[in-house]
């Protein structure tokens, strides 16, 4: 019997079952399309050998005027520059103060209290203590100046701190020095706000915690724009901030902007006409209480000192409808986009007196947050809640092949960390996202704009930047549990540590193996009236390195258990394996597990033969 040639549709399709699914792929993870043939990720290496504290939310890149290449990256506890290998530490500081009488210490512990009126700080925030006037309770003065993390609210008016050092007696308070408090942490996950006072009065019973809540904390994310060689930084329901590239890199941190709105959802720059804007903030500047999610406000032309609108500038605002907070926008070719929880609007400007006019562009389409859209080609990719859109003209919604397998094992609690991204070599939009028992992300899916095909798999990445400004597109991956140095000294850091990789590097996962698999949907002969007997393969492979396992699985009935034939293991030498399989349905997997193994298939030829019915 002649042999039979086996092809596939580009993508994954997990809508049908496995029987319908025939010539189509069904599963995978850690592949790709590309010309419509199925082939393993690009690998990562490490882009900084740097670990940082916390996890990433925002990550950019941009030119310095003298062509230096710069790496921004905003974590729930800090915000750091790189630049050439030297990472600084750009985290604004919120207060600093000269304090008396501000140590207190116990005997062979390490544990130092910190005695500070109205100190303002939250467990885990950051200070660093300088100009120390004394040893205190045998611990050097020299060594009490350092950087820590707060390890204890004792009260409003104290907190603990860990030495490197542990004292030699009871003492204070006593002793002065200077500290320097870095902005508040924020949350890492978005979580709902249970506890005592959450919800409606008379909800439940008097001085306990409530089990259920509509309140939400959201987990802290931020807006990093470029302004020329400088960043304009906002931290979500925060203040917005400016890093000044002519500073350098040592003692150059992030300061708030002069006359700026001090809460605001996010930050953009309208690269057109050079005006930052600030949407979901304050109807009265300075005043937090007056926040609303729909208000838009943007600066002066050129100048983001000035936010007052008056005769001579064009400083302006406006309330937008449709929906009940902004949660993402994107600046696109002659406009800005604006997604609320419900629709998408435009922001494009037409001069004065308005400034800028608005249009409701569509309605249902709502983005998930603050990361999860993208425009690509001056078209926009975002995902929704249950659904995937574009925009070209007018809203669309994409069909998804792969549509229940994302939403029905998302974590919806966390879609605020959904992150969209491009790589633009494979012609891809990413969304990294929670699966459904996650509280980072751990998964993506993956639309091929050219080739309109889907995919997906597991990977552990918060945030995503494609090649333009370095050679390789740049992501991060969080360790929860890592306890790593990161680029400073910090007394008392607790774990979670970030580190950014430079992705499509290679074939391994930063020197370790990189498995990978796709699995076919079952076909059969003459629609499973006849069973079929498989005794030959002949592989055809491309850009071969290390090996791949083919295997075949056979089954007699849809819901029967598939019995899964031995695993063939293919080279680049391979000319045909001899296998011996049988079975009304039939599916392939391909897959490898070894370092350095690389492959991109591309047809599989089987002799195939009738064997009669049972």
């Amino acid at each position: 019997m002649p042999l039979t040639q086996l092809n596939f549709q580009p993508g994954i399709d997990t809508e049908n079952t496995q029987t319908g699914a025939e010539g189509r792929w069904t599963d995978g993870d850690k592949i790709r399309f590309r010309k419509g043939l199925p082939q393993k990720i690009g690998g990562w290496t490490k882009f900084s050998e740097a670990y940082y504290v916390g996890v990433g939310r925002a990550l950019e890149q941009w030119f310095a005027l003298d062509g230096a290449r710069y790496e921004a990256l905003g974590t729930d506890r800090k915000i750091y520059v790189y630049q050439g290998g030297d990472n600084q530490d750009i985290t604004p500081i919120r207060a600093t103060a000269n304090i008396v009488n501000a140590f207190t210490t116990s005997n062979t512990s390490s544990n130092v209290v910190i005695t500070h009126s109205a100190h303002g700080a939250i467990l885990g925030d950051f200070v660093t203590i300088t100009n120390t006037s004394t040893a205190v309770g045998g611990i050097p003065a020299a060594t009490l100046d350092a950087e820590y993390e707060i390890l204890e609210i004792n009260n409003s008016t104290a907190y603990t701190i860990q030495s490197n050092a542990s004292a030699t007696s009871n003492a204070g308070p006593t002793g002065n020095c200077t500290v320097s408090y870095q902005l508040n942490i924020g949350p890492s996950i978005q979580t709902f706000g249970f506890g005592w006072g959450a919800g409606a009065w008379s909800a439940g019973t008097w001085s306990t915690p409530r089990t259920t809540s509509q309140i939400v904390l959201d987990a802290r994310l931020w807006s990093i724009n470029n302004w020329g060689q400088d960043l304009v930084i906002t931290q979500k329901d925060g203040s917005t901030y400016e890093w000044l590239e002519s500073g350098g890199m040592t003692d150059n941190r992030a300061t708030v902007i002069a006359n700026a709105p001090t809460t605001s959802t996010l930050s953009l720059v309208s690269t057109e006409t050079r005006h930052v804007v600030c949407m979901g903030t304050e109807t009265t500047i300075g005043d937090p209480t007056t926040q609303e999610k729909m208000f838009i406000r943007w600066s002066d032309q050129e100048n983001y000192n000035q936010w007052t609108p008056n005769v001579t500038n064009s400083a302006g605002s406006q309330r937008i409808a449709g929906g009940s907070e902004i949660r993402c926008s994107r600046p696109a070719k002659g406009t800005i986009l604006v997604w609320t929880d419900t629709t998408m609007q435009s922001m494009s400007f037409i001069g004065p007196p308005f400034i800028f006019g608005f249009r409701q562009l569509g309605n249902d389409c709502g983005a998930v947050g603050l990361n999860s859209a993208i425009v690509i080609d001056d078209i926009a990719y975002w995902m929704s809640d249950g659904q995937f859109f574009r925009y070209a003209g007018a809203v669309q919604e994409i069909p998804c092949s792969i549509l229940n397998h994302v939403f029905d094992d998302i974590n919806k609690v966390q879609y605020s960390q959904v992150y969209a991204a491009q790589n633009s070599n494979f012609s891809e939009v990413i969304w990294y996202y929670c699966s459904s028992s996650a509280t980072q992300n751990d998964r993506y899916v993956i639309y091929n704009y050219l080739e309109n095909s889907w995919y997906y798999g597991t990977m552990d990445r918060s945030t995503y930047q494609d090649n333009g400004v370095e050679l390789n597109p740049l992501a991060t991956e969080y360790f929860a549990n890592s306890n790593a140095n990161t680029i400073s000294t910090i007394n008392g850091l607790t774990a979670g540590r970030s580190i950014i990789y430079a992705q499509e590097s290679g074939v391994d996962a930063d020197g370790a193996a990189l498995p990978a698999f796709i699995q076919s949907g079952d076909g059969d002969i003459a629609d499973g009236e006849t069973f079929s007997f498989i005794n030959k393969v002949i592989p055809d492979f491309q850009n071969m390195t290390g090996t791949a396992n083919v295997t075949l699985s056979v089954k007699d009935y849809p819901n029967d258990t598939a019995t899964v034939g031995e695993a063939l293991t293919v080279s680049n030498t391979t000319g045909f394996l001899n296998t011996r399989i049988r079975g009304r349905q039939s599916n392939i997997k391909i897959e490898n597990t070894a370092v350095g193994d690389n492959w991109r298939f591309g047809t599989l030829r089987v002799n195939i033969k009738q064997d009669g019915k049972r």
